[in-house]
């Protein structure tokens, strides 16, 4: 991106994803959705906030926009909470992103979050956040420990466990199952 002189390139980068999201609004009305200023702004410091929080940079809009045209269509969202809920996708967006070593696509991830989202959450952000932290973890378990017979003898080093997980590419839809369950929390003969 180039600067003019005189410009704050923090400020030019702020206000073009003020246009991003102010975008948004012909696409998403159709859904009987919008986003006022006020939303806007709220979703540009709820990214600044999620990336400092993360410990991430990202350049250009961010994925914001997506979230918001992959959501929009979602019959869990209303126009009361749609920026809410936009912030707390875009939080798990970036610590998904995080935890998964980069290793899953943008596009594919929030894919999948908006299947996960509609199909087995049915609009929970914990249930969402659960399966998906519960499907990377169990991919990476069978990642690492795989076939007894064909495992790596070092494959229960932590440092194996991590370059195996960093060198492979994920496709999402092979490690989080849509038929996630949570724990069982209730009581047990044990409890008596």
């Amino acid at each position: 991106m180039i600067v003019p002189f005189g410009q704050n390139a923090g400020q030019l980068q702020l206000a073009r994803a003020i246009r991003e999201l102010e975008s948004c609004n012909p696409r998403i009305e159709r859904y009987g959705l919008s986003l006022s200023s006020q939303d806007i702004q709220a979703l540009v410091a709820g990214r600044i906030e999620a990336l400092h929080e993360t410990e991430r940079v990202e350049f250009g809009g961010g994925v914001t926009k997506e979230l918001v045209l992959e959501f929009a269509g979602s019959p869990h969202v209303s126009q009361a909470h749609f920026a809410e809920q936009i912030l707390e996708l875009q939080g798990l967006f970036y610590e998904f992103k995080n935890e998964s070593l980069e290793q899953v696509p943008d596009d594919e991830l929030i894919g999948k979050m908006r299947s996960l989202f509609d199909d087995v959450a049915k609009g929970d952000m914990e249930y969402l956040a659960d399966a998906l932290f519960d499907g990377l973890g169990r991919h990476i378990r069978e990642e690492t420990l795989g076939d007894p017979g064909a495992a790596d003898p070092e494959a229960d080093n932590a440092g194996m466990n991590f370059c195996t997980l960093a060198a492979h590419r994920y496709d999402v839809s092979k490690w989080v199952d849509d038929t996630y369950a949570p724990p069982w929390e209730g009581a047990s003969w044990l409890d008596e």
